[in-house]
Order: C-alpha cells, then structure tokens, then sequence
C-alpha cells in the first residue's frame, strides 16, 4: 500500500528540490522574473521605452526574458469593467506589438483583441443598465422601507441592493463565459509567437 505523506512532508520534499534547483533552473527562473520585470515597468511607466530595453538583451536570455513579459502582459489582458480598463489593455497590447514586431500579423492580431473586449465592454454596459431598471422597483420599495424607520429620506441606488449584487454576478459570470473562449485562443496566439 502507497505511504501517506503529512503536508509537512511534502512541504519539506519541495524545499529539498528547490534547494538542488541546477544553476540553469535558477538561471531560467531569474530571467523569466527579470522579464515580467521588463513588462511591469513598460505597464507601470508611460516613458519607458520597452523596444530600447529589448534592444540591449543578450541574444541567449532573450527567449527567457520574452516569455516573462509576454506572460505579464497576457495576465493583464482582464474583462474590462469601465473605460480605464480598456485604456489599460490597449497599453498592454502595444507591449505586445512591440516585442512581436517582427511578426506582420500581430497588430491586426492585437486589434482582434481590442475589437473582442470592447464588445464585452457594450455588452456589459447595456446589461447593467438594463439590470438597474429591472431593480429600481425593488430600491424604491426598500427607501421607502427606510425612510419610514429611519423618519428621513433615504437614497437607495438599485446596484447597492443585495440581490442586485448576486443577480448581475451571476450574469457578468455568463456573459464572460461567453467570450472567454476567443479570448483564450487570440491570446495563445501571442504564445506560439514566443521563440521555443
């Protein structure tokens, strides 16, 4: 019969691993980092210059480093919920364009990306309005509730009900489903442009 291992144990077997990780495993781990690193700054600082930074890498750390921004970059490509959202990815996608300059296909492939979420974006918006009519009854009910016991004049926004809370996750949860899909597969696309 197998042995059951604690989670102590097993917690003790990985750091046993990571303490034999070979020079090039922990080589591989830090230019991995040192990219998501690169990605994070071209996010975070609008003046800096991504296409520089790539410019100076060694020919060898290159792939490594790559993949490292590309993952951070790909990470950040959310649902958008409002517009800064969408200004966000669109800085995120010109990261991308510019590590995959070489490729004629990746600015239309990101414009795919763009035009995708940007659709969620309408569709989103117009379900939530149409979900704050449909609750407006319930919020007037519930400040006239308030306003008697409270003796003052309550404002109760529609949205800031309980069940409009539960109700539109469950719709926003359907309707990210629904494009979920594509998204995944434009961004594996940006993936299989990454060098092997």
């Amino acid at each position: 019969m197998g042995e059951i291992k604690s989670t102590l144990e097993i917690a003790m077997e990985k750091a046993e691993k990571i303490g034999r990780a070979s020079k090039e495993e922990i080589k591989r781990e830090e230019l991995i980092k040192q990219g998501r690193r690169l990605a994070a700054r071209f996010l975070q600082e609008k003046d800096f210059s991504l296409a520089e930074e790539l410019a100076r890498l060694e020919p060898n750390d290159r792939p490594l480093i790559l993949k490292g921004a590309v993952d951070t970059l790909l990470y950040n490509i959310v649902f958008p919920k409002d517009e800064q959202d969408l200004q966000e990815l669109r800085r995120v996608l010109e990261g991308l364009v510019i590590i995959f300059a070489q490729f004629p296909e990746v600015r239309k492939l990101a414009q795919e990306v763009e035009k995708l979420l940007s659709l969620y974006y309408q569709h989103y918006q117009q379900l939530y309005e149409q979900f704050k009519q449909q609750f407006q009854a319930q919020a007037l009910q519930m400040e006239e509730a308030l306003s008697q016991q409270l003796g003052a004049q309550v404002k109760v926004p529609p949205e800031m009900t309980p069940q409009f809370q539960e109700e539109w996750r469950k719709v926003k949860d359907k309707l990210q489903q629904q494009f979920k899909p594509q998204l995944e597969y434009l961004k594996n696309l940006f993936k299989k442009m990454l060098p092997a």
